[in-house]
């Protein structure tokens, strides 16, 4: 006879004491397998109120852990390597470029096991399947020193003191009118503050910024050459919101010239009318660097209406006042976008 165990199936008597042994034996794995399914590591869900970016799908498995999205904002988008950080420890980039719009920022946590590399190779094939046009592309060390104040969560320091592993794209699309730009960056959690996110050791993190530009809808309508005499006399002031710079810059927008024109003409109706062109700003950044600018702005509108409409200088006196003279809380990208603006005072 064989052996049970070696290519036979063994039989035993059944008998009251067996039967109960094999009653307990399966009762037994019942509770080891339950208890490995209680414990075993599950997909999280994504926090409440996340979605993903329209047209962006995420890594099979991912989740969102961080979920933040903006009306407007100005963004500045990497182009080059972050080797050094301003006095307010935001990155200072080789190259980049400035965009504005409506932001959609994304944290996603990728099941345990898979390498940042993968992950990102997936999301450049996704993005170039939808027709994105890579600006900057760069892993590990040649993303720069300062990777730390690149990409910090939301709230977190979830991508802080992670670089070893990790992967920088930034790319464009035209789309409607406007632009969709994206900064992406992958790695691997090592360390840092993550309040509640749950993530470990070795686990790929994905962030993902998406800004769309062009999507603001201007609701300024154009004021008029009788609209602004009339608001000089009797208010003896106006500010208008027509005329529009570049990010952190004095550099007047194409869009401005409407407005410019109708500054203008009330100056041609009135020979004797001499204005103080008076820049304001919101309270982003440093005193010193917002009193500098809005003078600066100030002075882009009369050399404007100096070189282009004829005006002579000596009718214009261009101003700043800063952050000084706010007309709304700065709280919000609202009243922060009210708080930009050129106000023309009677001299």
């Amino acid at each position: 006879m064989m052996p049970p165990g070696f290519g036979s199936v063994a039989t035993m008597e059944q008998t009251p004491m067996n039967s109960m042994i094999g009653t307990i034996g399966r009762i037994a794995v019942l509770a080891f397998a339950l208890a490995a399914a209680m414990t075993a590591p599950a997909a999280a869900a994504d926090i409440p109120g996340a979605k993903d970016y329209p047209g962006i799908k995420r890594y099979d498995g991912a989740s969102i852990v961080e979920y933040k999205t903006q009306k407007f904002t100005h963004y500045t988008l990497p182009l080059g390597a972050a080797d050094e950080a301003d006095a307010d420890n935001k990155p200072v980039f080789a190259a980049s470029k400035q965009v504005s719009g409506a932001l959609t920022r994304l944290s996603y946590t990728v099941p345990a096991g898979i390498s940042s590399a993968d992950v990102f190779e997936n999301y450049e094939n996704e993005l170039a399947a939808k027709g994105y046009q890579v600006l900057f592309k760069a892993d590990g060390g040649a993303i720069g020193r300062r990777q730390d104040v690149i990409f910090d969560g939301v709230g977190t320091q979830l991508f802080s003191y992670s670089p070893e592993a990790a992967h920088l794209l930034t790319a464009e699309l035209a789309k409607d009118g406007g632009t969709v730009s994206i900064a992406l960056y992958v790695t691997e959690f090592e360390d840092g503050y993550t309040r509640d996110i749950e993530v470990a050791k070795g686990q790929a993190i994905v962030q993902l910024d998406v800004i769309e530009s062009g999507t603001l809808q201007d609701k300024m309508v154009t004021v008029t050459a009788a609209e602004i005499e009339k608001s000089l006399s009797a208010q003896g002031h106006i500010a208008l919101y027509g005329i529009t710079f570049d990010f952190a810059k004095a550099d007047l927008k194409p869009e401005s010239k409407p407005a410019l024109e109708q500054i203008a003409q009330v100056l041609k109706d009135d020979p004797s009318l001499k204005i103080h062109v008076v820049g304001h700003t919101d309270n982003v950044g440093g005193m010193d660097t917002n009193m500098a600018l809005s003078r600066a702005r100030a002075a882009s509108v009369v050399s404007a209406l100096v070189k282009q409409y004829g005006i002579p200088a000596g009718r214009l006196n261009p101003a700043g006042v800063g952050p000084l003279a706010p007309v709304a809380p700065n709280d919000s990208d609202e009243g922060r976008a009210k708080n930009r603006r050129v106000e023309l005072i009677p001299q």
